[in-house]
């Protein structure tokens, strides 16, 4: 593609700007390569309002533009190149000929994206309002509710799914740890809490209760009485952490008791695993929605245990063009409507061929053998 890109400055004598204005085109007519489409037109008009220029997305298919008319009252800037499939892409800045503080800020944008042009990949991890619960399927293609911090009147529950989801996790860790507890047993709660999830009162541990966050803390666990040792698993808690803390447990205390696996929530696992899987193949993580989200705040985690650079995309005019500069772009959209990934997709589509891929881990129930065999015979 890079061989493809071909930068010019053009003229056109039909074409008039106000001064301090800019028109950004969303598609324009190249003098030799004809008609070029312009699908980051929003990003180029958010940096130029940003700047304090009046921006206006308009069609330059019907302006005849040349590369010999000095004297134009209006320059355009552009930059285009081939679509793998056939036909051009590109960015285009048309300012008025006489105003040094526009053509300066065109030159600049077209300048500062012109390197960045390439074919890429963008993995897409979306984090939407309704999903997933722990007692039912989540909805093809919503792997991961979207989230907001705990508060006195937290839309999520501590699980991490949504308050108004027919999620049972917390009320099922609980009744367990009552249940130990009201037999006399010692009881560990076992597991941490992923990073931005809910938190679970510290009044419902009880007073003889323990908290065992890592294998490491299992490993050192004092245990008065080995067979009366039982557990609870913390609701936000990563489900593939609290198998390797039992794991320890179960070796050191053979008749431990707990919590049915049936009753884990694997919200914030799914959410842990399709992140890491998206980083490890990645150059950049793009944010779009509140840092404060825990989808936000455990990918910002994650990406920095990585090393992979973060950048928060929520506004548009925030995108710069060492944000994509790489081969493969994950973008975690913790937007509402899903306004983040429509926004940054559609920019990047313009910056270069891209492949757009969407992934997804779903963790649900599977029915059980006897229920489907009940099923069968009848």
């Amino acid at each position: 593609m890079n061989r493809s890109v071909l930068s010019e400055v053009l003229h056109s004598t039909t074409l008039h700007v106000a001064p301090g204005a800019l028109a950004v085109a969303r598609s324009f007519r190249h003098p030799t390569r004809g008609m070029v489409d312009c699908p980051a037109h929003h990003l180029l008009a958010a940096h130029a309002r940003r700047a304090g220029l009046v921006a206006d997305s308009l069609s330059l298919s019907d302006t005849d533009l040349g590369d010999a008319l000095p004297e134009a009252p209006t320059t355009v800037f552009t930059v285009s190149y081939e679509k793998p499939e056939g036909g051009h892409r590109g960015l285009a800045l048309a300012v008025r000929s006489n105003d040094p503080a526009a053509i300066a800020f065109a030159r600049r944008q077209i300048e500062s994206w012109q390197p960045v042009l390439r074919t890429r990949r963008v993995l897409y991890v979306v984090a939407p309002t309704v999903g997933g619960t722990a007692d039912g399927p989540r909805t093809a293609g919503h792997p991961v509710p979207s989230q907001t911090t705990d508060g006195p009147r937290s839309p999520w529950q501590p699980c991490g799914c949504p308050a108004g989801a027919s999620c049972p996790a917390t009320g099922n860790a609980q009744r367990a740890l009552r249940r130990f507890l009201d037999r006399g047993a010692e009881v560990v709660v076992v597991g941490a809490p992923v990073a931005g999830t809910g938190t679970w009162p510290a009044q419902a541990l009880g007073a003889s209760a323990v908290l065992v966050r890592t294998p490491q803390e299992a490993e050192l666990l004092t245990v008065t009485d080995p067979d009366r040792l039982a557990f609870a698993v913390t609701p936000g808690a990563a489900v593939s952490e609290v198998a390797e803390i039992l794991h320890v447990l179960r070796r050191r205390c053979p008749r431990l008791r707990g919590q049915h696996p049936r009753e884990w929530c694997y919200t914030m696992d799914d959410l842990r695993t399709v992140v890491a899987s998206a980083l490890t193949q990645s150059d950049t993580l793009l944010v779009t929605g509140e840092e404060s989200a825990p989808a936000v705040r455990t990918a910002i985690t994650q990406a920095a245990r990585a090393g992979v650079r973060v950048r928060d995309v929520t506004e548009l005019a925030n995108l710069r063009p060492d944000d994509i500069d790489g081969a493969t772009i994950t973008l975690l959209d913790a937007t509402p409507d899903g306004r983040g990934r429509r926004e940054v997709g559609q920019a990047l589509n313009g910056l270069g061929p891209a492949s757009h891929v969407r992934r997804e881990v779903r963790s649900y129930p599977e029915p059980s053998h006897d229920a489907a065999q009940s099923i069968a015979a009848r």
